[in-house]
């Protein structure tokens, strides 16, 4: 007789997206990182770790009343524009591709017992809120990798962006 699995074992800390709301226009996820908030900051703000989960960071800082622009590949860049920063806890900036109209990214960061609770909302995003909501699921995947030392090869961005797509399905 075979071994019945449960899952997730023995915790519900097992899995790190604990809530996603979507409407027409917006997304807001809530992404569980078995780490202290800091290193969440750190990946979030220093430039060689940001690279490992969003893209390169290829001018200005991630920081309190600054501006950065970060390429997600093949040229393709985001504008953004620190709105607020209070490290290591509150991120808030503008988001703007050059196709795109431009919305907002906010990021907050609670800690209990040394793992990271990581309120992630986008708003303003139009029609493009599903897809955005698929493409954060992927890129807080890459972050949870990077804040525990083990990157997830860009490569596989997109093949991981089709799973989730399909699990997304409505």
């Amino acid at each position: 007789m075979g071994t019945l699995l449960k899952w997730p074992p023995n915790r519900l800390a097992a899995v790190p997206l604990i809530q996603v709301d979507d409407d027409s226009v917006n997304v807001s996820l809530t992404w569980r990182i078995e780490v202290p908030r800091a290193r969440v900051w750190q990946c979030i703000t220093d430039a060689d770790l940001l690279s490992q989960w969003l893209g390169e960071l290829v001018s200005g800082v991630v920081g309190a009343e600054s501006e950065f622009v970060v390429d997600h590949g093949d040229d393709y860049c985001c504008r953004s524009t620190v709105l607020a920063c209070s490290g290591p806890s509150r991120l808030h900036f503008t988001w703007h591709f050059p196709d795109e109209p431009a919305s907002k990214v906010g990021m907050e960061l609670k800690e209990s017992g040394g793992t990271t609770a990581l309120q992630l909302t986008h708003s303003g995003l139009g029609d493009l809120a599903e897809s955005y909501r698929d493409g954060w699921c992927v890129h807080l995947s890459y972050l949870e990798a990077a804040a525990l030392g083990t990157p997830i090869p860009p490569s596989m961005f997109w093949r991981l962006h089709r799973t989730i797509a399909q699990l997304n399905v409505r």
